[in-house]
């Protein structure tokens, strides 16, 4: 596929959230003494991430205010273990929020794919839903900002993926045409659906293989492959 412009999505795709996510949960567990009351910390966490993909759907609907998602995803976990503090949840989602953005583990050859990418004199961009400040600070820890010319984030400009308006707005603030844009995520419906209503090619970012019996559109399972396919 002949590409100008690739838009990438930041967590989950560059980004390893689930592995930085998971260290800086156990951390703060950790530094809050929560073993006192909760016993089994694979459990809370893994109930805890459970609330926060139900709470970001609700916030990416337009439905759950930012501030209440911060705090709320952390007051649900902890009040399913019988802690009803609002004052613990908050010193959680501020911890979780001021440590989790300076981990650093990124998808295997995300430097080199981009690398190659922008060898080939590819305009690098990103279309992220996470939130501008820490969105921008997981790029800067990680190295990563110099890479890419436009950071379009949700939060910014009032409007989530896949809604046809934030990929309208990237587009646009590249300078990019819808035909030879491609935007690579590891969301079908978020990232690679949302971008192909507009007009651009949306490319799976599948490590898991998570959606192995999806076949309508691009996979791929390695960031390595991605400059095999876009030339």
């Amino acid at each position: 596929m002949i590409i100008d412009h690739v838009f990438f999505d930041l967590d989950r795709t560059l980004w390893d959230f689930d592995q930085n996510s998971h260290e800086a949960l156990s951390q703060i567990f950790d530094r809050l003494d929560l073993a006192k009351e909760i016993q089994n910390k694979r459990a809370f966490i893994s109930d805890y991430k459970r609330i926060n993909e139900q709470m970001w759907a609700e916030y990416r609907q337009g439905v759950l205010p930012k501030e209440e998602l911060r705090v709320g995803r952390f007051s649900r976990a902890l009040s399913k273990y019988g802690i009803d503090d609002y004052k613990i949840a908050e010193t959680y989602s501020e911890s979780y929020i001021a440590l989790c953005p300076h981990l650093t583990l990124l998808f295997p050859n995300t430097i080199e794919t981009l690398e190659a990418l922008k060898g080939r004199g590819k305009k690098l961009h990103i279309i992220t839903n996470g939130f501008t400040e820490v969105q921008h600070l997981k790029l800067q820890k990680s190295n990563l900002t110099s890479y890419f010319d436009v950071i379009i984030c949700s939060d910014a400009i009032g409007i989530s993926k896949p809604d046809p308006k934030i990929f309208h707005e990237a587009l646009k603030q590249a300078g990019a045409q819808a035909s030879t844009s491609a935007m690579i995520g590891d969301h079908l419906e978020t990232d690679v659906l949302g971008a192909n209503q507009v007009g651009m090619q949306g490319i799976l970012f599948d490590p898991k293989g998570e959606y192995k019996n999806v076949r309508s559109v691009h996979k791929i399972e390695q960031l390595s492959q991605l400059p095999n396919i876009i030339y």
